[in-house]
């Protein structure tokens, strides 16, 4: 057993090198179990048949600049059916089912965002990957509406930071869409902004963002920095529109002029920046949090009722009009 608690086996001429790049862009589910060579004598079991793919273990092999993993040699054939056909060539073929479509999509989703979160800066290719990513969610939306709420469902628990970033994305894109002032090319402006929106908090303290208790105002004040260090992550990649540098940057200001990092107000607040702004204190109000529960749908859309100035009026009137009476997932209730 090895110090991080995975079983390691002696190295052996049973095993072939296989590039760790080839699993960026696949599925989760494996038929084989994959390792890391961790010594010339040494391998050791990382992802397993049973388990499937851990995207943000993958990630970190990456940027760590690990270069191969390693298959049995008697599941070669397995390793070659498996990465002959990506995730993306699976979501865009017509003839896969609507729930394949599904789980493939939040695959694409789940590999992107771990890359993303294990970045000091958003490299090109990454910020091109995210694009495409966007691009499916928008195209979705379009085609089938109510398949993003099943997609909220699915992504509602779990790591709060990762899959708030999500919802926050498909939250902006609906109300975007529902405001009537979005081409697609805006949505997915829209939607990108919402991923890379608190891209700034990976470099914040876990232990500030995990807190149970009220945080000292030094701890308040370094919170707050995440505007300002998620567009310093993205300001060096042409690929990421100058758009949604403004909405990573100011999604945390306020009509009223009470919000940070800058104070603005009314009008001058970039209005995608806005949309984000109101999806994200929406999915953070319905996710349970280290210090309280999840609010209910209705008890969301009330608390930002209530909270005059925080959010543009009329989105919030658009937000309640959209989930008091919708979203339906075929089960005759309403979902975030």
């Amino acid at each position: 057993m090895s110090e991080n608690g995975e079983n390691t086996r002696k190295a052996s001429e049973g095993f072939t090198a296989v590039d760790i790049q080839s699993f960026r862009t696949a599925t989760r589910d494996i038929s084989f179990d994959v390792y890391l060579k961790l010594s010339d004598d040494n391998i050791a079991h990382v992802f397993s048949r049973m388990t499937g793919l851990d995207y943000k273990r993958l990630a970190q092999y990456v940027f760590k600049g690990v270069q191969d993993l390693y298959v049995r040699n008697e599941d070669l054939p397995a390793y070659k059916a498996f990465t002959a056909k990506t995730a993306e060539q699976i979501f865009n073929d017509p003839d896969t089912p609507q729930d394949k479509k599904i789980a493939t999509l939040l695959n694409m989703t789940e590999q992107n965002m771990s890359e993303l979160f294990v970045q000091a800066n958003v490299p090109e290719e990454l910020a091109v990957n995210t694009q495409k990513v966007v691009r499916n969610y928008v195209n979705l939306m379009i085609e089938k509406p109510k398949t993003l709420a099943i997609i909220l469902k699915l992504v509602s628990h779990g790591d709060y930071l990762y899959y708030h970033s999500i919802a926050v994305a498909i939250f902006s894109m609906f109300i975007a869409k529902a405001s009537g002032q979005f081409n697609q090319r805006l949505l997915e402006i829209v939607g990108l902004g919402g991923f890379l929106h608190d891209i700034g908090y990976t470099q914040i303290p876990k232990e500030l963002l995990n807190s149970t208790s009220s945080l000292t105002p030094q701890q308040w004040k370094i919170i707050r920095t995440h505007p300002k260090v998620g567009l310093r992550m993205i300001e060096g990649t042409p690929a990421i529109p100058d758009e949604v540098r403004y909405i990573v940057y100011q999604h945390h200001e306020e009509p009223s002029g009470n919000g940070y990092p800058n104070g603005l107000h009314g009008a001058i607040i970039y209005y995608p920046a806005k949309i984000a702004s109101l999806a994200d204190a929406f999915s953070a109000l319905i996710s349970k949090r280290p210090f309280r529960p999840a609010y209910s749908v209705e008890q969301a859309v009330g608390i930002l009722q209530t909270e005059a100035g925080k959010h543009d009026r009329e989105l919030v009137k658009l937000l309640a009009a959209m989930f008091l009476r919708q979203i339906d997932t075929g089960s005759g209730r309403k979902a975030a």
